[in-house]
């Protein structure tokens, strides 16, 4: 019976894995438990166990301490680390003291972690039965993870670094030439973030034993996505590419049938060698992104299925705030429809997933201003924002994002229509307050703040119903009372001030623009027709 030691600070999870685990018909046994580094190392330096479990963040000493402390007087021991997917990086010094695997705890099914016990305790028995380790044994999983994770990310590196990691690389099974599958998973599937993760590994565990003629070796990159780098057993296997595609087409039906799990794979060109690795997983990646066109769920080759994007134009497509907002608010439901069908028309011909990708972010942010514009709630405008970018999150294809943001923007139209009939007493009361008040200093904000509407909004719903805007229904109210005032004995300079005009010259030259006349020459006819 192997002794096992948890190593967890957060109680709920150290009971969760005892619970879920039978680990007499494993043929191990929980010796010790601990809630930090500290308690931990006491416990190992007195009765050292065979597997030690411990998480990296904990109190007092953390995991990467008490690994480091450990592998000092114990450089066998089998280590399994904890760790949330984001601190994958802060595990980075955890995997070079040797763990031999490792456990997302938002992935932790029973079965994924009792496959990952029977591994640790199988390599226990293969150490004893060579009577130790040798110092060029094969690479436990982790290593080989982090070793893939690091060559993919080479490319910015200088050539002498990618050449030591491909070097590194070579050491594996797999011979050249070499071909990457990328299998991303649905966005709006339940658990996609971490969960879909296992499901991916271990339909491919189930999948790849049927493929013979050559190795693979499973990763998964930095956002959780199950990369597969495929190999011959023997250097040159020209057939790599068909049996790519094969592979991904069987772990697609295996993922929808068995798992119920939808996904796309995108298959890279082969590549000569470990050193082009980098390109491989982006031509990839490219490919799976390419379902933003022809559909998700399905197998998608770089250089056949999809071959870059196209050049229908090398401008930015330019998104006009002003013409969107103009026809929001004159409820302008048609003429909107046919301005964002024009410009999801163009991102198809172009076929550029970044371009979408910033073109949908232009277009929800208009729409979530005019939600702030037009809501008095504040809170609910924050509700609405967060439920629109999850929503556009989940979306896979461009028709599924042109049907969102059309749904989305003819919502807004609707309720902007209801808001108006409720809203025109807000606007009477704001202009019984300018011909009240006309001869004080008045401004668009303080009238907007006045009958607690925004800025935008109140500006727009005043010119739809005047048919002016604020500052020409207020200069016009102005103007008004100029006229009646000028049949008296008061001097031109301070009628202007009287009105809200204070400056002489501006207040001629507004009065002769709205009546065609000057100030002293409407007093002369003014006195004729009297």
């Amino acid at each position: 019976m192997h002794r096992v030691i948890l190593v967890e600070d957060e109680y709920i999870v150290r009971f969760g894995i005892k619970s879920m685990i039978d680990w007499e018909k494993l043929g191990l046994t929980v010796s010790g438990e601990a809630s930090n580094g500290v308690e931990a190392l006491a416990l190992i330096q007195e009765n050292p166990p065979d597997i030690l479990i411990t998480d990296i963040k904990m109190p007092q000493m953390d995991g990467i301490t008490l690994i480091s402390e450990i592998r000092k007087v114990s450089p066998r021991m089998k280590i399994v680390i904890l760790s949330n997917l984001e601190d994958f990086q802060y595990a980075k010094e955890a995997i070079r003291q040797g763990v031999s695997d490792y456990v997302i705890k938002s992935d932790m099914m029973p079965r994924d972690f009792e496959s990952m016990l029977v591994k640790v305790k199988a390599s226990i028995a293969d150490v004893a039965h060579a009577g130790g380790e040798h110092p060029h044994a094969v690479v436990e999983p982790l290593l080989r993870e982090k070793l893939l994770l690091e060559l993919i990310e080479s490319g910015e590196r200088s050539a002498e670094s990618r050449g030591a990691l491909a070097g590194k690389a070579a050491h594996t099974a797999l011979r050249a030439p070499l071909c990457l599958l990328h299998v991303s998973k649905q966005a709006g599937e339940p658990g996609v973030r971490h969960g879909g993760e296992s499901v991916i590994r271990q339909a491919l565990a189930e999948v790849l034993p049927s493929y013979t003629e050559v190795q693979a070796e499973v990763f998964a990159d930095r956002l959780g996505e199950v990369n597969v780098v495929l190999g011959g057993k023997e250097a040159g296997k020209p057939e790599l590419p068909e049996l790519a595609w094969q592979l991904g087409e069987a772990l697609l039906v295996r993922l929808r049938v068995a798992c119920t799990l939808t996904a796309t794979v995108g298959i890279s060109r082969s590549v000569p060698g470990w050193a082009e690795l980098p390109q491989a997983y982006e031509q990839a990646v490219a490919a799976a992104k390419y379902r933003m066109f022809i559909g998700e769920g399905i197998v998608i080759r770089y250089g056949v299925d999809y071959v870059g994007a196209r050049s229908a134009g090398s401008e930015m497509i330019k998104i006009s705030p002003q013409q969107i907002h103009s026809m929001v608010y004159a409820a302008q439901g048609k003429e909107l429809r046919g301005y964002l069908a024009s410009i999801f028309s163009e991102m198809a011909l172009r076929q550029d997933y970044e371009l979408v990708q910033i073109v949908s972010l232009e277009l929800l942010i208009q729409l979530t201003t005019l939600w702030s514009d037009i809501a008095s709630d504040p809170e609910s405008v924050m509700g609405l924002k967060k439920q629109y970018y999850e929503q556009l999150a989940k979306l896979e294809t461009l028709e599924q994002s042109k049907a969102w943001f059309m749904q989305a923007y003819e919502s807004l139209i609707q309720h902007m229509i209801g808001v108006y009939s409720n809203d025109r007493t807000s606007i009477l009361k704001a202009v019984q307050y300018m011909q009240m008040n006309y001869q004080q200093e008045m401004s668009l904000q303080a009238i907007s703040n006045l009958v607690h509407l925004s800025k935008n909004y109140f500006a727009n719903l005043f010119k739809k119903e005047m048919g002016e805007s604020f500052l020409e229904h207020l200069t016009r109210i102005r103007i008004e009372k100029a006229k009646t005032l000028l049949t008296s004995e008061l001097k031109t300079a301070d009628i202007g001030h009287l009105v809200g005009i204070p400056d002489p010259k501006y207040f001629s030259k507004v009065f002769k623009k709205i009546t065609g006349v000057s100030p002293s020459e409407y007093r002369a006819r003014a006195r004729e027709e009297a």
